[in-house]
């Protein structure tokens, strides 16, 4: 078969001759130079995109809303049309461990709660947020025993949680609003399935946990107290590489920003299919994809310069590191105090707007 340009490029230089034979040799020139244009713009547009990575860039994939865009863009080739030499690495129910291979370099960039980003880098790894990808609406919560109405009502019981993560952050926020002091409540170490295993036994007041632990409680007859709801802002998750990494692929770092502004609006657009994606490459029923992202606010650009902004509130990453910081300091969780200008990088985002 032959192929179209090539025919459309051979007809286009019969022509040229032609015009030298019948004498006319100046346009016979003029001609040339534009046959040469289009032949070479005819190659560049049969070439690939320009590859930034050689060696593959491993990022973490788990099943949360603001990591949904890194299944999507891998799954519609935006990565490799950037130039980007992606590797999805599947961390799904290993999202603690999996910081730690982050701070080691075994892996590029993984979404970290901005609790466990300052917790982190509290404890000497030099990390670096660059998007804030989502905050939580009401995926935590806070669900106690029938006949329990509001946090007061806990003093002297036990609440069962994930201890030193953003969960006993949350709940220290809620008791200061609610003038209750942790120390007038029992705080037990449990993970999600313990933790609702010893609620439905009885053996704990409440459980403080995400989904879906959330929705089980709720189901075993709790009621619920609270919710991150009830404070926006409050557990940010942000997009997170390590220092030297963003140093030496400014380049790739800066595609990547780009990739996530795509993925992310396609995902506003078309939420039901881009779910089904996750749902398939996680292997995780549709429902329980879709539902996380009723309860998590996946968060756009204009979100990024709002959370980007230096104010005192949760709504800033700024202004939830300070309180983040100190509740650490005042636990014994971090020694020295961050600052987190250092530690948060707009540049890449603001190259978007």
């Amino acid at each position: 078969m032959v192929d179209g340009r090539s025919a459309v490029n051979d007809r286009m230089l019969h022509a040229c001759k032609s015009l030298v034979t019948a004498g006319r040799a100046p346009l016979a020139a003029a001609a040339a130079l534009f046959i040469a244009g289009v032949l070479v713009s005819g190659c560049h547009e049969s070439e690939p995109p320009h590859s930034l990575s050689s060696e593959p860039i491993r990022i973490a994939s788990y099943v949360w809303p603001g990591s949904y865009w890194v299944d999507v863009a891998s799954e519609k080739g935006w990565f490799r049309e950037a130039g980007l030499n992606v590797e999805l690495v599947d961390v799904n129910l290993h999202y603690f461990e999996s910081m730690n291979r982050v701070n080691s370099g075994e892996l590029q960039a993984l979404g970290f709660t901005q609790y466990d980003l300052v917790r982190h880098v509290a404890a000497g790894n030099d990390l670096v947020g660059i998007i804030a990808i989502d905050y939580s609406e009401a995926a935590e919560a806070l669900i106690a025993r029938p006949g329990i109405h509001r946090l007061q009502d806990l003093r002297g019981k036990k609440i069962a949680l994930h201890r030193g993560t953003y969960l006993e952050y949350m709940l220290s926020v809620v008791a200061e609003r609610d003038h209750l002091n942790l120390d007038e409540v029992t705080l037990l170490e449990m993970n999600g399935d313990d933790a609702i295993k010893a609620f439905a036994a009885g053996t704990v007041d409440a459980v403080l946990v995400w989904e879906p632990f959330v929705s089980e409680a709720k189901a075993a007859g709790g009621i619920q107290i609270f919710s991150a709801a009830d404070f926006p802002g409050l557990t940010y998750s942000v997009f997170t590489l390590r220092r030297d990494f963003i140093e030496a692929h400014p380049r790739e770092v800066e595609a990547m920003t780009r990739v996530w502004k795509r993925t992310e609006r396609y995902i506003r657009e078309h939420p039901t299919e881009a779910c089904a994606i996750v749902a398939r490459l996680a292997n995780e029923p549709l429902d329980y994809v879709e539902g996380l992202l009723r309860t998590d606010r996946m968060l756009g650009l204009a979100d990024n310069s709002r959370a980007f902004s230096y104010a005192a509130g949760f709504e800033s990453l700024h202004g939830s590191w300070r309180r983040m910081n100190d509740f650490m300091l005042n636990r014994g969780l971090a020694s020295r105090r961050i600052d987190s200008p250092e530690h948060l990088d707009s540049r890449f985002i603001r190259a978007l707007e």
